[in-house]
């Protein structure tokens, strides 16, 4: 999900499988020390991403019970280029399950940037992520790992052709029922087994007291807290106005989650939304290509049009649907890696030019009888941006330099399960059967491109079989009143966060939240060049100036203009 860059460009690819060094507690990082007192901030720079700093900071384990323990946070901190400086933003990139240490250590200047550089970019890896203790890991090896699911469907996605079209493919799905079922309960005590109480402290209620108390360290308990969060980072911050509603300060929820589905309805139901906006991106991407034509767009083809791109894209998850049932389960492609990577990519339009050539190198590998060059071909497109446990990651970094590893497996960090399904409501009499008959529901009458993409870790649909619940989970209200006004942004066609989530979040807190509509495509306010919502940005950083409810910004970003790498 890691692509290097400066600046945010879409999706990036990081293998959560080995983890730095970590840095020692520093003595007297509890979270109650004084402001900036005792935190021993080291060096952490990477290769052109100089001034970064790490550190260590101790919180309990369970904020409403001493007994419990402590987690140790890793803290890492980009300070404030520009003068004076006006306090700490914290940011989290989204997931669950990303290192937001990372976001600042190997990115971060596009926060600097937009913030306006008078503030400290801050940000940690949440309970359960990176280098924090405890972290989630329910396997030793990715041996173990891949001996465990031993090819399921509920690890290899689902291989379908159209949208559930085939009488087979559905009888075949429904086949699974109880073998998911199955897979899920005994995955749930494995982890459970693995990671013992900790389990139940890595809700998202847990990580924003342990975003207040670092702030609190950093900034003192009067000063209100800033913070951006992209994506899942809108879940934190959705929470933490609630929870926390005189505490408030500059707040921006950009790509939003809406919190009921994430807290308030069955987890499953989570996927729902998550692609409602799909398509429409799918048909973005293509109205673009048509737009751009060839050379531009690799698969535009002559008289090419939104239908026919539409159906080409098709044809090529059928012709993987063909290849893997000539091949066999232990197949290199599917039709499930063909929408998953697809969906992956519709998060970074600035990379629309060299998707669609690797689209069409994949479709030329397939027609050729002897299919030369298939694996390559396919291991080079899954390795630009391919899925890991989690999720989806919503920034662009610099990767950390890992240890040398004899793994040949990496092992998959199971933080989007811990996190996400520790915050979701009683699974109480949710059967997987329901589960399958709401994925069939989706892909028909939702997303036919990439409801099938549900199936597969990313959508929560393990969240009914998962065998704890976060020891405090907040469920609402959601309309607090807040002590300053928050920024809530949506994109017109996000492919996992559709704009509505975020003016329905700004309704629901009423004069506390302006809500911005930007144009474009992608993940994230960040995903298109948009002066317009750049300014607003830094005007209420710096000035705590909001835009007109409802203002609408433009982007100016050339679609399928950049030099096709692939």
């Amino acid at each position: 999900m890691f692509h290097l860059s400066t600046t945010f460009l879409g999706l990036i690819y990081f293998s959560n499988s080995i983890q730095a060094a970590a840095i020692p507690i520093a003595s007297g990082s509890h979270w109650y020390t004084g402001r900036n007192n005792n935190l021993e901030w080291k060096d952490c720079s990477r290769s052109n991403r100089p001034g970064r700093e790490c550190t260590r900071v101790e919180v309990p384990l369970d904020w409403h019970d001493d007994a419990a323990g402590k987690a140790s946070l890793f803290v890492a901190r980009y300070p404030a280029t520009n003068q004076p400086k006006l306090g700490t933003v914290f940011i989290n990139p989204g997931g669950p399950g990303y290192s937001g240490a990372d976001a600042v250590l190997g990115g971060g200047d596009i926060f600097m940037q937009q913030t306006g550089g008078f503030y400290d970019i801050v940000s940690w890896d949440p309970r359960g992520v990176g280098q924090t203790i405890p972290r989630i890991e329910c396997f030793q090896t990715g041996q173990e790992q891949v001996a465990f699911w031993n090819g399921s469907i509920v690890e290899n996605g689902l291989d379908v052709r159209g949208n559930f079209t085939s009488q087979n493919d559905l009888d075949d799905f429904y086949a699974q029922v109880d073998q998911v079922d199955d897979y899920l309960q005994r995955f749930g005590k494995q982890c459970l087994a693995t990671n013992a109480d900790a389990l139940k402290h890595v809700g998202t209620a847990a990580t924003v007291r342990d975003m207040v108390a670092i702030h609190d360290i950093l900034e003192g308990p009067d000063k209100p807290v800033n913070f951006w969060g992209l994506s899942y980072g809108t879940v934190l911050g959705i929470y933490f106005v609630n929870m926390f509603p005189n505490r408030v300060g500059r707040v921006v929820l950009d790509a939003v989650v809406d919190p009921k589905d994430w807290a308030n309805r069955p987890a499953h139901k989570w996927l729902g939304n998550a692609v409602l906006a799909t398509d429409e991106t799918f048909d973005g991407f293509a109205k673009e290509c048509v737009k751009a034509g060839t050379p531009r767009c690799a698969i535009a083809g002559q008289n090419a049009t939104v239908a026919s791109i539409r159906q080409w894209t098709y044809g090529l998850i059928n012709a993987a649907y063909d290849y893997r049932r000539k091949t066999g389960p232990l197949s290199v492609l599917t039709s499930s890696t063909i929408r998953a990577i697809l969906f992956v990519r519709l998060y970074d339009p600035q990379d629309w030019g060299n998707m669609a050539q690797d689209m069409l190198n994949l479709k030329t590998a397939l027609d050729d009888p002897n299919h030369t060059n298939l694996t390559e071909t396919v291991l080079k497109w899954v390795g630009t941006v391919a899925g890991n446990a989690a999720g989806f990651q919503d920034i662009k970094i610099e990767p950390r330099q890992e240890p040398d590893s004899n793994q040949t497996t990496p092992i998959v960090n199971y933080a989007f399960d811990a996190i996400s399904c520790s915050d979701a409501q009683d699974s109480d009499d949710t059967t997987t059967k329901e589960v399958f008959d709401y994925v069939v529901n989706v892909t028909r009458h939702v997303s036919p491109m990439f409801g099938p993409v549900g199936i597969p870790r990313l959508s929560r649909v393990r969240c009914h079989r998962w065998p704890v619940r976060a020891a405090e989970r907040y469920a609402g209200p959601w309309n607090k009143k807040l002590s300053n006004p928050i920024l809530t942004i949506g994109n017109e066609a996000d492919p996992a966060t559709p704009y509505i989530n975020a003016k329905n979040v700004a309704d629901a807190l009423g004069s506390s939240a302006v809500f911005l509509k930007r144009a474009g495509y992608g993940h994230s306010s960040l995903s298109m060049s948009s002066n317009c919502t750049i300014s607003i940005l830094q005007r209420y950083f710096v000035h705590n100036e909001l835009p007109e409810q409802g203002k609408f910004c433009e982007t100016s970003t050339q679609l399928f203009d950049a030099a096709v790498t692939s």
